[in-house]
C-alpha cells in the first residue's frame, strides 16, 4: 500500500482514519467543512459539557466504518464501493444549524425540511455532486443509498440497510462517539466483534450467530443512550426551549433556505454562530416579541425551564397496554389554558413534551405483530435460517421488544413551577408521586 495516495485523520474514536486522496477535495468543500460549525448532539453540551464534537467527525466515522465493511463483505466493484463509502461520507451534510433539535423547529414552519432533503439537494445541485461524478460515481446512486432506496444494482441493494437501518454505520459511529465526549459508559458496545459478525446472506445484511452478543449489546446500548442522553429531562429542556423562541412569527422572516437548486448554495451561511447570534438578537426585541425574547433570555443565561411533571412508561407491544399515568398527562394537554390560568401563568409557558414512543427499535423499521420492516437487524442462525433479532426467544432482544418506552413531561419556567404543581396535584391527585416541586441540584 502506497501510503501517499491517503490522507490519515486521527480519531479518537477509530485511531487513524485513512482516507484516499482522491475524496480530498470533497471534504474540503465548503459544504463538508461546514459540518464542522454543527455540533453532533446541539444543546446537549449545556448538560454534558464535554459533547462539542461535531458533525464534521461523526461524517469521518461513520465513512470509516463503510470502508471496513467494503473490505469485510469483499465489494470488488470499484463503483459501487467508491458509491457506498461516499454515502457514509456526505449522509448528514444537510443537517441544519444545531443538528436535530433546530430541526424540529423547521418542521413547525415549513414542510419537507428534513436534513435528509437538503442532503439531497446538496449532493444533486452543487459542486458536491460534480466532486461525486468526476470520481467515475453517480450522484444520484449516492443519493438513493442515502435515502435507503438504492434499486439500480440489485446484488448490492443490501447496501442500503448498512446506510440506513436499525444497524447501519451512522449508528454504530454516533453510539460510541456521542458516550465517549459525554463521558458516559451507555453506548459502548464490542464494534470489533459486530463488524466481523456482519454478513450478506439472500440479499440482507445478516448478523452471524456468533455476533449474537455484540448485537445484542448494540441493541441495549442505543436504549440506554436515548434514556440517558438524548432525552435527558434537562437536554430536553433547551430542545423545547428553541422551539418556542423561534415562533412561527419569526421562522418566516428568517430567510432560511430552500432545497430548490436556485437556493440550496445559501445553506453555507446557516450553521450554529449564526443561530446562537440569533437567538442573541431575538433576545433584545421585547416589544414585538415579548414571551420569545423572554425565553431567549433564559436560554443564553443556561437557565433552563423546570420539569413538573416526569414520567416514563412502557407500553407492551401485544396487548397494547400502557400505563394509565402515561394517558393521564396526556390529557392535561387539552387543559392547558384551565392549568395556566389558575397558575397566573401564561399559556404559551405550559410545555408538554414526548420526545420519543417507539425504543428499543424504530418503527419505520418494523410494523409491531406484522411482517417486520426492512432495516431490521436480523441473525443468521446456525442452521442457516434467518431471524429477527427481536423475535429470537434465545436472544436479550426477543425479551426487550416485548416493550416499547414512551416519556412524557410537563415544563415551566423556574418561578412558576410550584404553583403549577399544586394546580396539577389538585386536578390529577393520582400524579402527585410524579409531581417534582424542586430540583435537587437547585
Amino acid at each position: 500500500m502506497d501510503q501517499r495516495q491517503f490522507k490519515f485523520f486521527r480519531d479518537p474514536i477509530h485511531g487513524y482514519i485513512k482516507v484516499d486522496k482522491e475524496f480530498l477535495p470533497i471534504i474540503g468543500s465548503p459544504f463538508f467543512q461546514r459540518l464542522r460549525r454543527i455540533k453532533q448532539l446541539a444543546l446537549t453540551d449545556l448538560v454534558y459539557h464535554g459533547a462539542e464534537h461535531s458533525r464534521f467527525g461523526h461524517s469521518l466515522g461513520a465513512f470509516n466504518l463503510a470502508s471496513m465493511l467494503s473490505e469485510n463483505l469483499g465489494i470488488r466493484e470499484n463503483t459501487i464501493k467508491t458509491e457506498f463509502r461516499l454515502a457514509a461520507l456526505l449522509h448528514d451534510i444537510g443537517h441544519p444549524p444545531c443538528s436535530h433539535a433546530f430541526e424540529s423547529v423547521l418542521e413547525s414552519v415549513y414542510s419537507n425540511v428534513k436534513h435528509e432533503a437538503y442532503t439531497e439537494a446538496i449532493i444533486r445541485f452543487t459542486e458536491i455532486g460534480d466532486m461525486i461524478e468526476s470520481l467515475g460515481a453517480s450522484k444520484n446512486a449516492v443519493a438513493k443509498l442515502i435515502e435507503g432506496k438504492f434499486v439500480e444494482k440489485p446484488f448490492f441493494s443490501y447496501l442500503n440497510d448498512l446506510i440506513s437501518s436499525e444497524l447501519d454505520v451512522d449508528r454504530m459511529d454516533f453510539l460510541l462517539r456521542d458516550s465517549y465526549y459525554c463521558g458516559v459508559p451507555y453506548g459502548q458496545y464490542d464494534l470489533n466483534r459486530l463488524l466481523l459478525a456482519i454478513k450478506k446472506k439472500s440479499g440482507m445484511v445478516v448478523i452471524d450467530e456468533k455476533g449474537r452478543h455484540a448485537a445484542e449489546t448494540f441493541v441495549l446500548a442505543r436504549f440506554w443512550m436515548y434514556t440517558q442522553v438524548y432525552t435527558h429531562h434537562t437536554r430536553r429542556a433547551f430542545d423545547i426551549m428553541l422551539k418556542a423562541i423561534f415562533s412561527k412569527e419569526i421562522m418566516e422572516n428568517l430567510g432560511y433556505p430552500s432545497i430548490s437548486k436556485k437556493e440550496i448554495e445559501k445553506i453555507l451561511d446557516f450553521d450554529d454562530s449564526w443561530l446562537f447570534g440569533q437567538i442573541a438578537e431575538i433576545s433584545k426585541n421585547k416589544s414585538d416579541h415579548k414571551d420569545e425574547a423572554y425565553i431567549a433570555q433564559l436560554f443564553l443565561s443556561r437557565e433552563p425551564i423546570r420539569r413538573v411533571v416526569d414520567k416514563i412508561a412502557y407500553m407492551e407491544r401485544d396487548s397494547k397496554r400502557i400505563d394509565p399515568d402515561f394517558t393521564e398527562i396526556e390529557t392535561l394537554e387539552n387543559f392547558r389554558e384551565e392549568i395556566a390560568r389558575k397558575a397566573d401563568l401564561n399559556p404559551n409557558f405550559v410545555f408538554i413534551d414526548k420526545p420519543w414512543k417507539d425504543l428499543p427499535f424504530e418503527s419505520k423499521y418494523r410494523q409491531y405483530g406484522q411482517e417486520k420492516g426492512e432495516g431490521a437487524i436480523r441473525l443468521l442462525l446456525r442452521d442457516g435460517k434467518i431471524r429477527d433479532i427481536a423475535d429470537d426467544p434465545s436472544s436479550l432482544a426477543y425479551n426487550v421488544s416485548k416493550w416499547v418506552a414512551r416519556v412524557v413531561r410537563i415544563y415551566t419556567v423556574k418561578d412558576k413551577r410550584n404553583k403549577l404543581c399544586r394546580i396539577i396535584e389538585e386536578k390529577c391527585p393520582n400524579l402527585k408521586s410524579l409531581i417534582i416541586k424542586k430540583e435537587d441540584s437547585e
